[in-house]
């Protein structure tokens, strides 16, 4: 739900604009609110928790959820891939790759922009899918063989760049959480080098770890990402 203006609020509450301006200014900071820059103020949406290192794409962690999705594709294509996704899905030298960019949001707004690269040769008309409409991972696994069973993950904080930003609707600069990582089926080959940018005023994560006991490895359990109000 959106909020009326502060000078309609102001009037209606008999108090000022400045009084109004700091109330609103704490109840987006409680969590209360969301203002999205150049559309106004709202009641923020219910918070929406998943697992992260769940091996799934997107669409299938916010639609377990209840929440709609929604999938805009911005670039797709065959391209020359960068040497660093090269490298990760252990391509010659000259051999080509799929360079899938999608804005995805979870209703009307936008929360993560996902770059993904594939190898050409085993994902071959992939190119031309309709990655609106159907999920990535469903589709490599129904129509290609390639079911990702695991996937190295990073995560860092960092500032949104103009493009990012222009996107998300957010200032330029804006804080955002990257998670960039290799996806690899259960014989170990790579399929997916990814770059997932997240709007960090409406992520946060939460990890679980385990203790070692009597020689056992110490690792990451669970990370869940919350997405904010």
């Amino acid at each position: 739900m959106k909020l009326s203006a502060e000078r309609d609020i102001a009037e209606q509450a008999g108090v000022s604009r400045m009084t109004v301006r700091q109330a609103l200014a704490f109840l987006e900071r409680e969590g209360i609110l969301a203002v999205r820059p150049g559309i106004g103020t709202f009641v923020a949406a219910p918070k929406l928790t998943y697992n992260a290192l769940h091996l799934a794409g997107f669409a299938e962690e916010t639609m377990r959820h209840g929440s709609a999705v929604v999938s805009r594709v911005i670039e797709q294509g065959v391209v020359s891939p960068p040497t660093l996704v090269e490298t990760a899905l252990r391509l010659s030298s000259g051999e080509s790759a799929i360079k899938i960019v999608r804005l995805r949001a979870a209703g009307d707004e936008p929360l993560l922009l996902e770059t993904s690269y594939l190898p050409a040769d085993r994902c071959a008309g992939l190119e031309l899918e309709n990655l609106e409409s159907q999920s990535l991972y469903t589709l490599l696994e129904t129509r290609y063989g390639l079911p990702l069973m695991r996937a190295t993950q990073t995560i860092e904080a960092s500032a949104a760049t103009e493009f990012e930003a222009n996107l998300f609707g957010v200032d330029d600069g804006a804080p955002v959480l990257i998670v960039e990582g290799v996806a690899y089926t259960a014989d170990e080959q790579p399929v997916e080098c990814f770059r997932a940018v997240y709007r960090a005023e409406r992520v946060s994560l939460g990890l679980e770890s385990r203790r070692a006991l009597h020689g056992e490895e110490t690792g990451v359990s669970q990370v869940s990402v919350v997405l904010s109000p």
